[in-house]
């Protein structure tokens, strides 16, 4: 790994590390496509440090999401039916 490389490491409690490498070079390029709209007070430019915070909450938003659609779809009931009259 070189300097300014973003390693993602994620493990399940019992597994083992799970590790992706994003380069130096697509981390700046971004970086820049995320602050392309930002840069004032109300919504400043992204950090190293700020956009490490936005990966981890964005990995475990989708996590999240996939878990809610999980229980909406096993809570939804069963659409009725009826026999056929001949």
């Amino acid at each position: 790994m070189a300097t300014g490389d973003i390693t993602i490491v994620v493990t399940v409690e019992g597994g083992s590390d799970k590790t992706a490498t994003v380069l130096s070079a697509v981390r700046v390029n971004a970086l820049a496509w995320m602050n392309r709209s930002r840069g004032d007070a109300d919504n400043p430019n992204l950090t190293d440090d700020s956009y490490s915070v936005h990966i981890a909450n964005s990995a475990a938003n989708g996590i999240i999401h996939a878990a809610k659609k999980q229980l909406t779809a096993a809570a939804e009931p069963t659409t009725p039916t009826y026999t056929k009259a001949e």
